[in-house]
């Protein structure tokens, strides 16, 4: 380890921002444990304790040589899948989901560990001077890997979390030059679910799809197959719907209808959007969330701490958020363009494309635009084994900048 190199090319651009989403995290934790019904004062005194495990683990992520990660990759990621297996085994069951080791006090999700895995395999994968992901073979590989612990996941049951793998591997996939129309071929299902309940829209999909597709001079049979393929998601999502657990089900039916239920499952979102919208400007002021004080914000703390931040901070507030976890996301991308090994330059897109998945996904949730997933807020939101999953992905990205101009 050499110290030289951490001062001489320590990129602020990328550490600042997470020092300050860090410290505003542990200031908005401590005002959403001050509570007008009674004292929740524990949840900030173990997040200070995660913290602090948390910057061991930061310094570890850091100062780990990247090619000793790179070497590893293969090994981390069988280890992440059987962890992910043993959960499904062995795990411990809370509100029908089982996702959690437990040691004494201490809970741990294998699943956070799973995504610094996959990461760190897919951009050693990606990094290979054979593969081509613009034929079949290397792109199937890619594809496995990212579906193997989706699919574990999906199995604990969590849809959120599940949705990070796919997310993470998106842009790491774009910047190791997948052709573009590869690239709507994938997103075209999802895309097709998010329309299955407006028929118009899903139609001028549709057309939109024919004139990809000529443009691109493919062939009709593989045209006729893609329209098949929609029409057959679009038949069949109300019934898969129905597979879902019903606590699935309520999330999803909440999402278009939030004020369908506004006592049962859609509380949440009417409650939020209530806090964020009598934040106003400039807010109520710190520590005078009224929402907040009477606990109306449900996990307020947690999943919807980005609440607390609008009603009492604002949209001044709110969007100082936005923008610095913009900047994080930016200087990522622009380090990644700089970095000389095609390892570290995908490791750095890939730890960026996870913090923007969560950090877009638990704020819009907030909103209302996003189906509730239960995402926590990155380097915000209390928590143990995700806190630190965010610190470790930090600490790789600073590591990555450190070294940007070694091969």
């Amino acid at each position: 380890m050499n110290l030289r190199v951490y001062r001489k090319h320590n990129d602020w651009l990328l550490m600042l921002p997470t020092l300050l989403l860090v410290m505003a995290g542990v200031a908005t934790i401590y005002s959403a444990t001050r509570l007008a019904t009674g004292d929740a004062s524990a949840f900030f005194e173990r997040h200070l304790m995660y913290l602090a495990m948390g910057s061991v683990v930061f310094g570890f992520f850091f100062f780990l040589p990247l090619r000793l990660w790179e070497d590893w990759s293969y090994v981390v990621y069988g280890i992440s899948l059987l962890l992910l297996v043993a959960v499904l085994l062995f795990g411990v069951d809370s509100h029908g989901a089982q996702r959690w080791f437990q040691v004494g006090p201490l809970r741990s999700q294998p699943s956070e560990f799973a995504k610094l895995a996959l990461v760190a395999v897919l951009a050693r994968y990606l990094a290979g001077k054979r593969v081509d992901l613009s034929r079949p073979g290397p792109l199937a590989i890619a594809m496995l890997l990212v579906l193997a612990p989706t699919a574990l996941v999906l199995q604990q049951p969590d849809l959120g979390t599940a949705g990070a793998f796919p997310a993470l591997a998106l842009p790491m996939l774009i910047w190791a030059g997948m052709p573009r129309i590869l690239l709507f071929i994938l997103l075209s299902p999802i895309i097709g679910l998010l329309l299955v309940y407006n028929l118009v829209f899903w139609v001028v999909f549709l057309v939109f799809s024919i004139v990809v597709f000529r443009r691109s001079r493919l062939s009709n049979l593989l045209l006729g197959l893609f329209l098949l393929l929609q029409v057959g998601l679009h038949l069949g999502a109300p019934r898969v719907i129905e597979t879902l657990h019903p606590y699935q089900q309520a999330r999803i039916h909440t999402f278009f209808h939030p004020e369908s239920d506004p006592s049962g499952s859609g509380w949440q979102v009417l409650q939020s959007r209530i806090a964020i919208g009598s934040g106003q400007l400039f807010g109520k002021g710190y520590l005078q969330g009224s929402q907040k004080k009477l606990a109306f914000l449900p996990m307020q703390h947690n999943d919807f701490i980005f609440s607390v931040i609008g009603e009492e901070w604002g949209f001044f507030g709110a969007a100082v958020i936005v923008i610095l976890f913009g900047l994080l996301v930016a200087r990522s991308v622009r380090v990644a363009t700089q970095c000389r090994s095609p390892f570290g330059s995908l490791l750095l897109v890939g730890v960026a494309g996870l913090i923007f998945y969560h950090a877009a996904v638990n704020m819009a949730m907030t909103m209302g635009l996003f189906p509730v997933t239960g995402l926590p807020l990155p380097f915000l939101s209390y928590g143990g084994s995700f806190l630190w999953t965010m610190l470790a992905a930090a600490g790789q990205m600073g590591n990555v900048a450190a070294h940007r101009f070694e091969y």
